[in-house]
C-alpha cells in the first residue's frame, strides 16, 4: 500500500504544480489546457484513493 501512497503524494504534487501554472497562465487557451489537466489529475486521485479504501477494507477483514 505504500506505493499507493507514493502515487497520491506525486499526484497531489502534480496538482499543485499544474494549478500554480493555470493562475501564471498568459493566454485563456493554456489556462483550459492546464485545467484539463488538472481535471485528469483529479480522476488519477479519485482512483488512487479508491484503491487505498478497497485495500485498507481488504486488511482489515483479514
Amino acid at each position: 500500500m505504500s506505493s499507493l501512497w507514493d502515487e497520491l503524494i506525486h499526484e497531489l504534487g502534480t496538482v499543485r504544480a499544474l494549478s500554480a501554472a493555470a493562475v501564471e497562465a498568459r493566454t485563456e487557451t493554456s489556462r483550459v489546457a492546464l485545467i484539463t489537466l488538472l481535471d485528469a489529475e483529479a480522476a488519477e486521485i479519485s482512483a488512487i484513493l479508491d484503491q487505498i479504501l478497497q485495500e485498507a477494507q481488504q486488511t482489515s477483514v483479514a
